[in-house]
């Protein structure tokens, strides 16, 4: 048999060994390092020398590109051979343009046109979730309030701003 002793030994070593164990993570723990942020600042230094001779300098020439018109918002159209009259919200960035529009049945219309840099036309295409495609023509009035045009083919497509009547030609 086992004497007591041999038990109290045993006893001993296994609480030692958790000691031990239970203290070893704590004991050996990496160091960790001070992260220091260090600002900079920067002052401008003006150096000063003798006036030189200097040529006359010419101004580069510039290009003059006109600020697009505003074509952005919700218009009517009307399109088609029926000339159908739809609500259609066009988004602008810049000088692109495009815009969506339901056109009954569950099918709709893209556009995705350019204005031109003299801001009297939109030219571009559209494609239509029945399968159809093909190019439009915007001619704008002068102050972006409506439109007279086609999607091709003699197909007419005109528009105007929420509120204003129906362009008088509609085809262009």
């Amino acid at each position: 048999m086992i004497s007591s002793r041999s038990l109290l030994f045993a006893a001993i070593g296994v609480m030692l060994f958790l000691v031990i164990a239970c203290a070893l993570p704590f004991a050996i723990t990496p160091v960790e390092t001070e992260e220091k942020i260090v600002y900079i600042e920067v002052t401008p230094v003006v150096v000063e020398t003798a006036p030189a001779a200097q040529a006359p300098v010419q101004a580069a020439p510039t290009a003059t590109v006109s600020v697009p018109i505003s074509l952005e918002g919700i218009w009517t159209i009307w399109q088609g051979s029926n000339e159908d009259e739809l609500t259609i919200n066009f988004l602008q960035q810049g000088f692109v343009m495009t815009a969506n529009v339901a056109t009954g049945n569950g099918h709709s219309m893209l556009f995705k046109g350019n204005l031109n840099q003299d801001n009297s036309s939109v030219t571009g295409t559209w494609e239509s979730t029945n399968g159809s495609s093909g190019a439009f023509n915007m001619y704008l009035d002068g102050t972006g309030q409506f439109f007279s045009g086609n999607l091709g083919s003699g197909i007419p497509f005109c528009g105007a701003r929420s509120g204003i009547p129906k362009p008088a030609v509609c085809l262009r």
